[in-house]
């Protein structure tokens, strides 16, 4: 790699974050200053740069907004996309270094690759958690089912087997019961139950927490004896979804191990038969 082109590359990255440091003091608010954030903040909030790039933000705006309560401020998307931007341009600063010192056009390519890389495995990442998400309200929608089954075969209303529900599990910060309290809460506040069971199920975002709350919404509205076989069923089909959810599960986990066991083997055939070729 040329000398002078490397430093001047390295240069340019250097002034642009200089410039873009600068800008961020300047309009500083009350708080922890983060180098790695603020000054790419600033880049972003720039109504030009924002217009190229919100397009790109969708799919992060979504996965941010499922993990976040069902809103994504714009402050947290420019937060998100900041840290993603920063964290490839301090990917591409040290291979450019690293370039510059060992004169190695390789390294540079390497940290450009790494540079656009790292921004696209954060979204891959939220999409992960999204579906965690997913999953753990999945798994846990059948024990929810199961008690308040449980407590309206024992005579209890409906809305306060709910509320009880709610309050056993009120120390959970698992996503489905942090939904059901804040649907109860809205329930206090007067709104109705209508609206609070919709929140409830655009929240999470989980087909079968939608089916459950239309569940409840026809209970309310015809009330009489068919909710208690309705509810009935659709809690026998959950604990056949969470059954299939922990065999698939399983099968994904057996496969993910199938590649370092084969890795094992090999190696210990070749400590086992090393001896003996190097005693032919």
């Amino acid at each position: 790699m040329n000398a002078a082109a490397g430093g001047l590359i390295i240069g340019g990255l250097a002034a642009l974050y200089a410039g873009l440091l600068l800008s961020a003091l300047k309009s500083r608010r009350k708080g922890r200053f983060r180098l790695h954030i603020d000054p790419f903040a600033v880049l972003l909030q720039s109504q030009h740069m924002w217009e190229r790039i919100s397009p790109w933000l969708d799919k992060p705006r979504m996965s941010l907004s499922l993990l976040n309560g069902g809103y994504c401020s714009h402050e947290r998307l420019v937060h998100w996309a900041a840290e993603s931007l920063g964290i490839g341009y301090t990917a591409l600063t040290i291979m450019g270094v690293l370039a510059l010192t060992s004169e190695s056009s390789a390294l540079l390519i390497l940290g450009t690759i790494l540079a656009l890389a790292l921004p696209l495995l954060r979204a891959k990442e939220l999409l992960k958690q999204v579906g965690k998400r997913r999953q753990s309200i999945v798994m846990e929608l059948p024990e929810l089912l199961s008690k308040l089954l449980l407590m309206v075969n024992a005579g209890e209303n409906v809305m306060r087997a709910l509320d009880r529900v709610a309050e056993r599990n009120k120390a959970s910060l698992h996503p489905l019961y942090v939904e059901l309290r804040a649907a109860l809460e809205r329930l206090k506040r007067g709104e109705s139950l209508v609206v609070a069971l919709e929140e409830m199920g655009r929240r999470c975002a989980v087909p079968e927490v939608k089916l459950f709350a239309t569940t409840l919404l026809i209970n309310a509205r015809r009330g009489g004896d068919a909710f208690v076989p309705a509810l009935r069923e659709l809690t026998r089909q959950m604990w056949e979804k969470r059954k299939s959810m922990a065999r698939t599960l399983g099968e994904q986990a057996s496969s993910r191990l199938a590649f370092p066991l084969t890795g094992v083997f090999l190696i210990i055939m070749v400590l086992v038969g090393s001896p003996a070729i190097i005693m032919m």
